[in-house]
């Protein structure tokens, strides 16, 4: 080979070697680039996601602040529903008041047969009132003990009758819209 030939081929090689160089630079700054291009969409996606948390925080806030107000306005009303019916019930039973106050008044004046009727005419008045708000008696007296509706407080064996009969009632027990407000005190037969 003759050193033109041998220039040549270097020159050929300093070519593709630059060539190659400036390849190798160019693809530095796209990488360069694509990075700075990848840090920015980066950066604008964990703004994007900051701002959307705080907004989500927010509404949070607001949405327990909102229960928060509705549990106190809840509370409100069902303590102002309480008096109301509290109130309701009082200003039915103030007629019967003022009867037992009569009934007293006219007691130390009159014989006791009188008062005696006054007071069944109140109490009367007043069975009337609570049944309107759905007061009954249980009966007991003649039933077989129930332990849901009655509550046996002494017993007595009597081999003529059946096991759980309930012969006296010693306190009467009541309900209201199907619960037992009160058991009935009860004797019963026990032939056990």
């Amino acid at each position: 080979m003759s050193d033109k030939d041998l220039d040549g081929t270097r020159e050929g090689e300093i070519n593709d070697v630059e060539v190659a160089v400036d390849a190798e630079a160019e693809v530095c700054l796209n990488q360069d680039e694509v990075q700075n291009d990848t840090q920015d969409e980066l950066q604008t996606k964990i703004e994007a996601k900051t701002k959307e948390v705080e907004e989500l925080n927010n509404r949070l806030l607001r949405l327990q602040a909102d229960f928060d107000n509705f549990r106190r306005r809840t509370r409100q009303e069902k303590e102002e529903l309480s008096q109301i019916v509290s109130n309701g019930v009082i200003n039915q039973l103030l007629p019967i008041l003022d009867n037992f106050e009569r009934a007293l008044a006219a007691g130390a004046t009159q014989d006791s047969g009188q008062l005696l009727t006054g007071v069944d005419m109140v109490f009367r008045q007043l069975m009337q009132i609570l049944e309107g708000f759905g007061l009954k008696s249980i009966e007991a007296v003649g039933a077989t003990l129930d332990p849901a509706q009655h509550e046996a407080v002494m017993r007595v064996e009597d081999p003529d009758q059946p096991d759980g009969l309930i012969v006296q009632e010693l306190q009467k027990g009541y309900m209201a819209h199907n619960k037992v407000l009160r058991a009935s005190m009860v004797k019963v037969i026990s032939n056990s």
